[in-house]
């Protein structure tokens, strides 16, 4: 900057912070901020002026004077453009994070909006129906909601629905406008302390297959139960059919007559039993259980097979310790487990053998044990004797052991088998008793 010294004012307006060299002050003090102006008054004196305060700086007219003032007024430029890159860059610096961080929340922004696009598609794609609700008030659902209650709308109360009708534990059955029925079991979920999520399940054909296998079970235990009933109608019929024999003969007296008649009619009322537990098996009735005294049972069960032993002449002999002790049975099952063993064993059998039948009751424990003189069971049959249709024996059905197993085990007993040396085999089986009163 270039300047008169000819009287007129010498002006230079700084406008930065100026170092001014004065009396009490080093060279490196700042003055204060402001808009400074350097004159030369008439006798010559340099003075420098602000817009509040004038202060003398320098009374020398000399040109040492002046020119120390304009270095100070270069430094001090010096300075402030050192600030102002310092600035500009730290601006240049903030701005290009300002635009990373929006470029990140645009994008943050974009992908949360695409994730909801997403949600809302595939909500609205579910099989299952979706209700939103805020203090029992809907505020939102898919179609397929509507589908289920076709008066859900917004701001609506969440109920369940006046035409589904309960079909069992927490599942309904819904009648469409549409037509058809489906079966529905509704399922709440706690998103907060005030909004839940009501997921609407149409289980129609998980239902239909549960009913479906029930309906197969029940026909396969139809099934088994016919297999049982067949087998052990088989030894009432034949001993039956060997009374009405003994009927028809001439020869006979009227007090066997009538004695072969009563045990005829003892055979019939076994087999009605027979058919009524079929009965009460298709009409779901459990039977009731009986208190029998042991030796009664026993005496039942050689009444009811006696005349085929006696038909082949094999003894069936019956011993037994205990036998005022109290079985609490079925009974038409318990005896027909019973006979099965013992018609198994009548068939291994030969003329002059015997079948012995042995009981020892003690506390509430009971031994009963059926031996024969048989050939015994072979090794290979042995470990799937009493599974069904397991025999070696030509005419038979296999199901005889099977259906005394099951007789004894749901009467909380157990049934085993070992052969005996040199021959014969035996069965044990063991139940709970009651002691008699």
């Amino acid at each position: 900057m270039k300047s008169k010294r000819t009287g007129e004012d010498i002006h230079a307006t700084l406008v930065a912070r100026v170092a001014i060299n004065h009396p009490g002050r080093s060279r490196n003090s700042i003055a204060s901020r402001g808009s400074w102006t350097l004159k030369q008054s008439k006798d010559g004196k340099l003075n420098l002026h602000n817009e509040n305060r004038t202060k003398r700086v320098v009374e020398s007219p000399t040109n040492k004077s002046l020119e120390e003032a304009f270095l100070y007024f270069v430094d001090a430029t010096k300075e402030l453009e050192e600030s102002q890159r310092q600035l500009s860059k730290e601006i240049y610096r903030l701005t290009e994070d300002l635009a990373r961080s929006n470029a990140d929340l645009k994008r943050q922004m974009e992908a949360k909006s695409r994730l909801a696009e997403e949600l809302s598609t595939l909500i609205s794609a579910l099989p299952t129906g979706v209700v939103l609700v805020q203090r029992d008030e809907v505020y939102a659902f898919n179609a397929i909601s509507q589908t289920y209650a076709p008066d859900l709308s917004v701001h609506s109360t969440w109920t369940i629905p006046s035409h589904w009708t309960a079909a069992e534990f927490d599942h309904f059955r819904c009648e469409l406008k549409t037509g058809g029925v489906r079966i529905l079991r509704p399922e709440a979920f706690e998103l907060s302390p005030d909004r839940q999520m009501i997921l609407i399940h149409d289980v129609t054909t998980t239902y239909q297959s549960q009913e479906e296998r029930a309906r197969e079970a029940k026909l396969a235990s139809m099934g088994k139960m016919t297999a049982e009933i067949a087998h052990q109608l088989r030894t009432p019929l034949a001993t039956a059919t060997i009374y009405a024999g003994h009927l028809a003969e001439r020869s006979l007296d009227d007090s066997r007559r009538i004695s072969f008649a009563n045990l005829l009619n003892r055979q019939l009322n076994a087999l009605e039993n027979l058919v009524s537990k079929m009965l009460g098996f298709l009409q779901q009735r459990r039977q009731t259980p009986e208190l029998i005294p042991i030796d009664d049972l026993l005496n039942e069960c050689k009444a009811s097979i006696g005349p085929l032993f006696d038909g082949k002449s094999v003894r069936l002999v019956i011993k037994s310790t205990g036998g005022k002790h109290l079985l609490n049975i079925q009974r038409d099952q318990f005896r027909g487990g019973v006979l099965s063993i013992l018609e198994n064993a009548l068939n291994v059998s030969t003329a002059g053998q015997e079948v012995i039948i042995e009981s020892i009751a003690r506390g509430s424990r009971l031994n009963l044990k059926i031996s024969d003189s048989g050939p015994g069971v072979p090794d290979e049959l042995v470990e799937r004797l009493f599974e069904p249709f397991s025999t070696t024996r030509s005419g038979g059905t296999g199901l005889g052991l099977a259906i005394a197993k099951t007789a004894f085990e749901s009467h909380g007993g157990q049934l085993t088998f070992a052969n005996l040396s040199p021959s014969g085999a035996c069965f044990f089986i063991v139940l709970p008793v009651l002691e008699p009163f």
